[in-house]
């Protein structure tokens, strides 16, 4: 058969595979796309497996002396003596067709933490579709034409009669539109759920998927990081990044490479469906948790326009999902160049280039990936929210829309944050309330982002008669602000923040993490002026924040409170 290489025309390099690490079967790994395909294909030529290539972790046996003394002089290292307790000694290195490699030297560790972070999620997103890059994780597990099959040249005919079928079965949905558009707004009324022709499409994909599913191993990914000492294999989807992520042994860190490398170029849609599921499992246990609507409610009136403010898919969004728009996300996102790779551990930058260019550096640049063109308003009017429900704890909740990560303001909110926590934890017990405090910047599940988002100010009550007193004791609490903060009040906030990056600067995979993250926000290179920025916070800036940004037009209020008393509390003024 033929394989399309639309993005990558260079072939994978001679000896693309584990080398003396693991013997895998001497399978092709193609180029993108494998399904579905919309321009003529052509084969890569397969790697030869006869002498593979080996580049030893201690020693590169292959580089020139001339090479290493060269690299060594262009590369930039921050690994000077540290100026402040937030300089990381971050090497970065660029690879021609735009991969980032960042590495945290850690001499004499045994172990590396390896992620690869790409610049894609729900942002990206769009109505009818959300959830999409959160199902794109679940379908990147699936394997590829060398990991995930034990009979890839039998199952990849199958795939290509698939990419027909769902080609027929999106036409036909098109055609069916007035049938199964939505009609009612209380109820979901619509003329028809499908005509007899997408049934039976339907069908045939099923069909195809069953077929193919006889070559399927699973678990094939998790058996070779498992079996080289691989642990903590996790990815991690939210409104500005995907990412993978495993700790192994320094001398197994080819296994990342390879595998990654494969996954960005040759991943296959396997078990498309049964993975349409977990999310409507996972769904329905988000719904569980009475929380979880309110939250949903309370960031549709905070944001008006910015996907940010999105959630992680509602029930119709996941029926909608087809291969081939998830395909269309694959291809433009998950490329070499919209990507970052953080290593920290053992290993040395030296040691890594050549490496990650043996694995990666063949893939060609792609045309740069489409970037989110909302833009939030400025806030002009107070909203309110009024939820009713009986499961729910009643609670008020303020929140301000802030700005992003790279504004010189956002370090400025950690630390108002802290402030005002602790002020919100005195005032609840000054008023008598049974309330926890709950102060963050979360939306959806994260609290830092490169757009504008909210901090949030929330007062979570035992009972619903004292919402009043608790919207009062937010309102005249966080009024407090603009007249000043104390000395005390700042160490103790500056110091508590201090113990949560020192926590985390411990913790390698939690480090790697926030590195990947602002690179993927902004620039790593945010992060440690950031966090010293934090430092220097003094009241005047506290003052200036609550004036500018804590101000009613640029509140949205929240209230929670239970059906039984809405009839007494709608009486009162």
């Amino acid at each position: 058969m033929s394989i399309s290489t639309s993005k990558n025309d260079k072939p994978a390099p001679s000896g693309w595979h584990l080398a003396r690490l693991v013997v895998i079967p001497p399978a092709l790994l193609y180029s993108r796309p494998l399904f579905p395909m919309a321009i003529p294909l052509k084969k890569i030529p397969r790697p030869a497996f006869a002498q593979p290539a080996v580049l030893p972790i201690r020693r590169i046996a292959s580089l020139s002396l001339t090479f290493v003394l060269a690299l060594t002089m262009a590369l930039t290292s921050t690994a000077a003596e540290a100026a402040s307790p937030y300089d990381l000694p971050i090497r970065e290195h660029r690879f021609e067709n735009g991969l980032r490699l960042l590495v945290l030297e850690r001499p004499g560790d045994k172990r590396v933490e390896a992620k690869i972070f790409t610049d894609m999620g729900a942002i990206h997103e769009t109505p009818g579709l959300l959830g999409a890059a959160h199902f794109q994780e679940h379908i990147m597990f699936k394997g590829t034409p060398s990991l995930g099959t034990t009979n890839w040249s039998a199952e990849a005919p199958i795939r290509e009669r698939m990419k027909a079928v769902e080609a027929d079965y999106i036409e036909e949905k098109n055609r069916a539109r007035n049938l199964i558009r939505q009609r009612g707004a209380m109820d979901d009324y619509r003329h028809g759920e499908a005509t007899a022709r997408m049934e039976a499409l339907q069908a045939e994909l099923a069909a195809l998927e069953e077929e193919a599913s006889q070559y399927r191993e699973n678990g094939a990914l998790n058996k070779w990081y498992q079996a080289y000492g691989g642990t903590n294999l996790t990815a991690t989807t939210e409104q500005e990044y995907m990412k993978f992520d495993i700790n192994l042994p320094v001398e197994r860190i080819d296994l990342f490479f390879r595998i990654e490398a494969d996954r960005m170029a040759n991943t296959v849609f396997r078990e498309f469906d049964q993975e349409r599921m977990i999310l409507v499992e996972q769904r329905l246990g988000d719904l569980n948790k009475p929380s979880t609507p309110y939250y949903e409610q309370m960031n549709a009136v905070a944001g008006l326009i910015h996907p940010v403010f999105w959630p992680e898919g509602y029930m119709s969004d996941f029926y909608e999902y087809t291969r081939t728009t998830q395909r269309a996300l694959y291809e433009e996102y998950f490329v070499v160049n919209n990507s970052t790779i953080v290593l920290i551990g053992g290993v040395s930058l030296e040691a890594m280039i050549p490496r990650v260019e043996h694995y990666f550096g063949w893939m060609e640049p792609a045309p740069e990936p489409t970037r989110t063109p909302a833009i939030e308003p400025r806030p002009g009017a107070e909203r309110r929210l009024i939820y009713r429900n009986n499961e729910i704890s009643p609670r008020v909740e303020f929140r301000y829309l802030i700005p992003a990560v790279g504004h010189p303001d956002r370090p400025m909110f950690d630390v108002l944050g802290e402030v005002t926590s602790a002020r919100l934890e005195s005032a609840v017990e000054d008023a008598e309330l049974a309330a926890t405090v709950n102060v963050n910047t979360r939306v959806v599940h994260t609290q830092r982002f490169g757009v504008p988002a909210t901090m949030n100010f929330e007062l979570i009550l035992s009972d619903a008669g004292d919402l009043a007193a608790a919207e009062a004791v937010l309102e005249e609490t966080l009024a407090t602000l603009g007249e000043g903060v104390s000395k005390d009040e700042l160490q103790t906030a500056k110091a508590a923040l201090r113990t949560q990056w020192f926590r985390t600067m411990r913790d390698a995979s939690a480090l790697a993490f926030e590195i990947g993250h602002f690179q993927t926000m902004d620039s790593w290179k945010t992060l440690p002026k950031y966090l010293a920025a934090r430092d220097t916070v003094e009241t005047g800036d506290i003052e200036r924040l609550a004036g500018t940004y804590l101000v009613v037009d640029n509140r949205s209020v929240g209230i929670a409170r239970p059906r039984q008393t809405v009839a007494t509390a709608e009486m009162q003024p």
